[in-house]
């Protein structure tokens, strides 16, 4: 069939060496995308790196402000601070890895013209570049908290890193989905970007689902963001054993939405090199 010479490959004929370039040649393509996506995201002013800092910092700031004003008392721990930056920042290292790369494959549409710039190509770059930000944004908050005397050394420091990659995992998954997603069909940045509002309020930034009632618990562990969470904190604080955690939850949801996306992505991928 005159197609196949086209679509169809010839394992056999493959050999380690083939195999090897294949890999480094779009190992240098991801990085080469990474590097447009920095120059395209932060542009060429140090600000632009500093407010992936500045504004996790600054939401932190706003919720201790308002829960100490309203007279509550942390959930877990004495510190608002660690509270609110195990939670905020995993979620916001989720939503950006899962909204930013919703819009890969079409904002790059002019690279994909390029033969070796696969559409996965473009979308692995983004993922790798905000969890790569997120994780470097973490870091420097918790040095900065632990100067002024905040608590932030995991009690657990393995099942902390666990739980964070879990996110990370969760969000790429989902940016995988999401990208093959928006381009098959425009309006779905704007449907999911309402649903990523929504987490803010259903995953557990300012408070613990297993001290929820019964049904809004019950219904709160569909959420596998809000495994991730409970499963942060877990790690970061002693004593701390969630009833509803699991642990296998986020994982394998992360990796049906990937396989989703990326079965998308090849079945339209003619159309959408097409437009």
């Amino acid at each position: 069939m005159p197609w196949a010479s086209r679509e169809m490959i010839d394992v056999g004929s493959l050999s380690w060496a083939d195999l090897r370039r294949g890999y480094v040649t779009q190992f240098h393509i991801v990085g080469a995308l990474m590097m447009r996506e920095m120059r395209t995201r932060f542009g060429n002013r140090q600000f632009g790196y500093a407010w992936a800092l500045i504004e996790p910092l600054i939401q932190i700031g706003i919720l201790v402000f308002i829960f100490r004003m309203l007279g509550r008392r942390p959930p877990l721990g004495t510190s608002f601070e660690a509270f609110f930056l195990n939670g905020f920042v995993p979620y916001s290292l989720f939503n950006q890895i899962s909204l930013r790369s919703a819009q890969a494959i079409v904002a790059n549409r002019a690279l994909l013209a390029l033969p070796p710039v696969r559409n996965m190509d473009t979308v692995w770059a983004r993922i790798i570049l905000e969890a790569a930000t997120g994780t470097v944004s973490l870091i420097l908050l918790m040095a900065i908290f632990g100067y002024f005397g905040v608590p932030i050394v995991p009690n657990d420091l393995l099942q902390y890193v666990l739980g964070l990659a879990s996110a990370i995992s969760l969000g790429a998954g989902i940016g995988v989905f999401n990208a093959s997603m928006s381009s098959i069909w425009n309006i779905w940045p704007t449907i999911y970007s309402w649903f990523a509002r929504l987490q803010y309020f259903l995953c557990g930034v300012f408070f613990l689902p297993d001290f929820m009632p019964p049904t809004v618990r019950s219904t709160l562990a569909y959420n596998p963001l809000a495994h991730c969470l409970m499963w942060i904190r877990e790690g970061f604080y002693s004593g701390y054993e969630s009833i509803i955690l699991d642990k296998y939850y986020p994982i394998t949801f992360a990796i049906i939405a990937a396989i989703l996306g990326m079965t998308i992505e090849r079945v339209f991928r003619r159309q959408v090199e097409q437009l």
